[in-house]
């Protein structure tokens, strides 16, 4: 047996750290990818008319979650929001061409991000005064825009989104 030790060569080891390192970075290039917001999911379903939301519609919601939108190389901004949409809206009916504006009211420094009706992401930080996010989309058109309602550092805090269309 130590002949055929002695036999093997030294780089031996090497190939086989590289190996194990190889898929230790696949996986957590894998797992990074699995950890972002996914538009394949829904959130709590909302159906409005765009009259319906010319009066302000508020929704009650904990704002934050474990993905870190700092790993997301495609999306914008930063915080902490889930995986899944906290809300996704089924917006309809806006022929006269309204804006469409969602907004927070947070007990935290909160982030918003919407996925519009057209694929496009939208983020703020602190568009709606204080530490609260705002968006706001003109001549929105009809589809569904899926709603995470984020934290801008770890943990969690209640929050309302507001949505409304001017």
């Amino acid at each position: 047996m130590t002949a055929i030790r002695g036999s093997l060569p030294r780089h031996h080891g090497v190939r086989r750290n590289l190996r194990w390192l190889l898929a230790l970075a696949l996986t957590l290039i894998s797992f990074s990818a699995m950890a972002c917001p996914d538009v394949s999911q829904n959130g709590k379903a909302l159906a409005y008319t765009s009259d319906e939301l010319y009066s302000a519609k508020t929704h009650k919601v904990l704002a934050g979650g474990g993905v870190d939108l700092a790993g997301c190389m495609s999306l914008p901004g930063y915080g902490y929001v889930m995986t899944a949409p906290d809300f996704t809206l089924t917006f309809s009916a806006n022929a006269d061409g309204r804006e469409l504006e969602f907004r927070l009211d947070t007990e935290c420094d909160s982030i918003l991000m919407v996925n519009d009706a057209s694929g496009n992401w939208h983020y703020d930080d602190d568009s709606n005064g204080s530490l609260d996010a705002k968006i706001r989309l003109g001549k929105a058109p009809a589809g569904v825009y899926d709603v995470w309602v984020g934290t801008r550092y770890s943990g969690n805090c209640n929050a309302s989104l507001v949505i409304e269309t001017f």
